[in-house]
């Protein structure tokens, strides 16, 4: 079985190589998307701590939560020098007298779970920045997609008063004006009639007058 964290455990022991994408410290395997999938489902392991792989391996082997015996003297292993990035047995201990930075499994898996947790939590928040852009993305296409039919309504208000307007006012204005021309055509004629016939009379009446004048 492969203890490499690149890879699926789970698949790995079905002798299948998938990559993983994600790792649960209690279990201590790395899981493929989906063998992440029934994990999160079974309800014995829905409270696991699981992480993308990317921040797991992000932590170094310093922050690998092991538990096992010592190879070389078969002994537990209890403590971890962080000067080396290695696992020690009280054995491996005399070999390591000079190191500063030895500290027992205990504490250090105590501050792996803290890290695994914020890894965890930066996660989490970094879904949730995701979510709020996609959802801000949307607002915004759906404010965008408002406008937009607003906009082609207003246009199709605006086109159809134009229309009405037009007609109205060809219809009545026409309609009006046309009457109105005929009436005054009518009149003008009239007074043009009455006008030659007073010129017809007045002329009459002068040419009585010479013949009058003309009898004496």
């Amino acid at each position: 079985m492969t203890t490499n964290p690149r890879f699926c455990g789970i698949c790995d022991q079905r002798h299948i190589t998938k990559p993983s994408s994600d790792w649960c410290s209690e279990c201590n395997q790395a899981l493929c998307t989906e063998c992440k999938d029934l994990h999160a489902i079974i309800k014995a392991l829905q409270h696991h701590s699981v992480i993308p792989i990317a921040n797991y391996l992000s932590l170094g082997t310093s922050f690998s939560l092991v538990d096992g015996q010592c190879p070389l003297h078969d002994d537990k292993y209890q403590l971890f020098c962080q000067s080396h990035d290695c696992l020690l047995c009280l054995t491996c201990l005399e070999k390591h007298m000079t190191c500063e930075n030895v500290v027992r499994i205990k504490t250090k898996n105590g501050l792996s779970e803290i890290i695994l947790k914020l890894s965890k939590l930066q996660s989490q928040l970094e879904d949730n920045l995701r979510n709020i852009k996609i959802q801000k993305e949307s607002a915004l296409r759906e404010i965008y997609q408002i406008r937009e039919k607003m906009n082609n309504h207003l246009n199709q208000i605006e086109s159809a008063l134009k229309t009405e307007l037009c007609e109205i006012m060809d219809d009545q204005c026409h309609s009006g004006i046309d009457m109105t021309l005929q009436e005054v055509i009518k009149e003008k004629a009239n007074v043009e009639h009455f006008s030659n016939r007073s010129k017809t009379s007045v002329n009459m009446d002068q040419i009585y007058k010479r013949s009058l004048a003309c009898e004496r």
